[in-house]
Formats: C-alpha cells, structure tokens, sequence
C-alpha cells in the first residue's frame, strides 16, 4: 500500500521488493527515517510489476533472492531507464553478478547507517545525472539557436 504523503527534498519514489515482511517494515521504517514518504512495500516481482505500470519509481530495493527479480530489474530498467537500484544479498551468497549501472549492493543482515548511506547515494546519484540530462538538452538548445 503506497504512502501518499510527499517527501521534502525532491519527491522520490521508492518502491521496495522482499517477501520477508520483517525486511519491507525495516525498510519503510528507514525511509522515513531518511525523509522519504512516498514509497510502495510489495512482497513479489509480479505485484511490483504492476507498481511500475501504474507510474515510474526513482529506486527500486529488492533482494536478490527474490523470484524473478532479474525480470523486475530489466522490466523497470526499460519502462524507466534512469530508475536506480538497490540490490540486497547475503553476504555468503557466491552468485555472480552482471554489472549494470544504477545498482548499488547492500549486504543483509541489514545495517541501519550502510542502508541510509545507499539509499541517499541512490537518489542523489538519480539527481546528479537528471541535472547532467537537462544541462546537455540546453547546450544543445542554446548551440541550435545561436546556430539559427
């Protein structure tokens, strides 16, 4: 169930992926702890699948045990191409990864200031290259109107 309430710094949408309800409600309580309240807790791929049909998220937290979680990162990755990740695995887990842009890695058992640290990186990382977008979309504008 979504939270409607806006955050304050930048209005991110975050939409968390794990069947343990223990980790979605450790989740929800971090960010808000971290000034975020417009975020979605949902406990399978397909149900967060629809989350994203609905509207785009600007992180997507998911484990990486979670069934199907490669279609969910490649299906928000193609509906929404600037969505950042976060990726949650233990720390035994030896299953190779495929380096992609926009993940980060957060090992369980969780550490309250590790997640902070990835969620704000995540989000500030999603800005920074928002603002490199229109900063080269108005080089680009400004040089087709001097050139007109």
């Amino acid at each position: 169930m979504p939270t409607k309430v806006k955050d304050p710094g930048g209005q991110a949408r975050i939409l968390v992926v794990d069947q343990e309800e223990w980790c979605r409600q450790f989740l929800s309580s971090v960010i808000k702890l971290c000034g975020y309240f417009e975020f979605r807790l949902t406990n399978s791929v397909a149900e967060a699948l629809a989350a994203l049909e609905e509207s785009p998220y600007d992180l997507v937290i998911t484990d990486l045990r979670q069934p199907d979680y490669q279609r969910l990162l490649d299906n928000a990755r193609t509906r929404h191409p600037t969505t950042r990740f976060i990726i949650m695995m233990q720390r035994t887990q030896t299953h190779q990864m495929i380096y992609l842009e926009e993940v980060d890695i957060v090992f369980k058992p969780l550490r309250l200031d590790e997640i902070i640290r990835k969620i704000r990186h995540a989000l500030h990382q999603k800005q920074l290259r928002q603002a490199e977008e229109e900063f080269k979309r108005l080089k680009h504008e400004g040089l087709r109107i001097f050139l007109s």
